[in-house]
């Protein structure tokens, strides 16, 4: 097996070991946190039981419908006039703050009163979301990442989030070592906002950077507002489709059901960065074949679809013989009913995984509204399915709902567009991925695929 695996990484042409290198140094740099912060939330959902785990799951779950709202989606247009005006930063930033000041505030509101309306007679529900919501406010400094990212100068804005990932572990730690009630667990929750604000602030000081020099403008900020709006609905889209499945089961079932489904779903989900690595490494040249025309361009989006699907099959394979030891090694016996859950979501991840690297090719062609429109069919399919199957298996229907309307919303939608088409004929390729590769008709050389 191995000698196979050599035979094939030494047919790998040049470019894409230097992807691999690249994306390989990506993965040891997020799969450290990642393992930190998986250790420590299975920790607390342990100490927290399923019932307290999925209070607090189903609270971050309803508020963060409301996220789009606070952060008004406008980072990248934020970034990109503070490269074209760089004359006008004070402006620029002091109008973005205000505004992410407003729609935050708006966001606790409506958090707030939408929980008080959903679960009237749940005041622990309407205290966690009131909790967690204030994260929206700390938020609203988040500009500041942005200016950072015109500055070339990123690396801030990970030394300050680095930062506050640190603080909240060691307090979680503390927390459950003091047996802390769940309500502490949702304050860590606006704490790490406000922990990451402070860091943002910190650092943009020591730039030599003055507050004073900010400044509001109404008509920028209704500039703003007319830009992003477009972020704003594709965003309110995609969020509801992730996170509807668990506000659905914690109205139709109870908080430990919640517990019980996150369990699994955070395992299912907890390497959704890979495609994202995937990407950043393979998208650039993806782009400059775009320019050059010709079936490079082609081979060479062939060769993303493929390797996400690679790993999401890796993943599958995997997690799914060992679905049942992980839940009771990490949660616990507490959690065994999420083992067949777990079992089923994992297989979204094909279509996430698919859905991640489209999106790129979707910015590449200018076809965004496309976006919004499958994440609406995901979501209208997902709602459906939730209403028919949580009442008959509970958590388990959950994942087959999620499943079904990642495949909806990820893949079949794209072949009802005409311009989409050629596209998904790629990700259909894909998806035999394994196949292809055991018959020498991959996309990993110059060869056929």
């Amino acid at each position: 097996m191995l000698n196979r695996v050599s035979k094939l990484y030494g047919g790998v042409d040049s470019e894409l070991r230097q992807v691999l290198s690249n994306t390989s140094w990506l993965f040891v740099g997020r799969s450290a946190r990642l393992v930190v912060s998986l250790l420590v939330g299975t920790w607390v959902a342990r100490y927290l039981k399923p019932e307290g785990f999925g209070s607090l799951q189903y609270a971050l779950a309803f508020v963060s419908f409301f996220s789009p709202l606070s952060t008004v989606q406008m980072g990248p247009i934020v970034t990109r006039d503070l490269v074209r005006q760089p004359d006008q930063q004070g402006e620029i930033l002091g109008t973005a703050v205000g505004v992410q000041v407003a729609g935050g505030l708006v966001a606790i509101a409506l958090s707030i009163l939408g929980m008080v309306r959903l679960a009237p007679d749940q005041p622990l529900a309407q205290l966690l979301v009131a909790i967690v919501a204030l994260k929206y406010l700390f938020n609203s400094l988040q500009p500041i990442e942005n200016w950072f990212e015109a500055q070339v100068a990123s690396k801030y804005t990970v030394l300050a989030e680095q930062g506050a990932f640190l603080l909240v572990v060691a307090l979680k730690i503390a927390l459950v070592l003091n047996r802390a009630p769940v309500a502490t667990f949702a304050a860590i929750i606006a704490l790490e906002a406000l922990f990451y604000a402070v860091g943002l602030l910190l650092f943009y000081r020591r730039q030599g950077q003055r507050l004073s020099a900010w400044r509001v403008s109404l008509q920028r900020a209704g500039y703003l507002l007319k830009e992003s709006y477009p972020l704003v609905l594709s965003s309110t889209a995609c969020v509801l489709y992730i996170s509807i499945d668990q506000v659905m089961l914690g109205q139709m079932v109870d908080s430990a059901a919640v517990g019980i489904y996150a369990s699994a779903a955070t395992l299912s989900e907890a390497t959704a960065f890979l495609p994202v690595i995937v990407c950043s490494s393979l998208f650039p040249g993806i782009v400059k074949a775009q320019g050059q025309g010709g079936g490079d361009y082609r081979r060479r989006l062939q060769r993303l679809y493929d390797l996400n699907i690679l790993i999401a099959y890796g993943l599958i394979v995997t997690l799914i013989p060992l679905s049942g030891t992980l839940i009771l090694v990490l949660y616990g016996p507490a959690y065994q009913a999420a083992q067949p859950i777990l079992a089923v979501h994992i297989w979204s991840t094909l279509f996430a995984f698919l859905g991640i690297a489209q999106s790129k090719w979707i910015v590449a062609e200018g076809l965004q509204i496309y976006n919004l429109y499958s994440r609406l069919a995901g979501l209208g399919a997902n709602v459906l399915l939730n209403l028919w199957l949580i009442p008959i298996w509970g958590g388990l229907g959950a994942a087959v709902a999620t499943l079904i309307s990642y495949a909806i919303g990820g893949y079949l939608f794209f072949w009802l567009i005409p311009q989409t088409r050629p596209n998904t004929r790629l990700m259909t390729k894909a998806l035999i991925a394994p196949l292809r590769l055991l018959m020498g008709r991959h996309s990993f050389t110059g060869g056929r695929s």
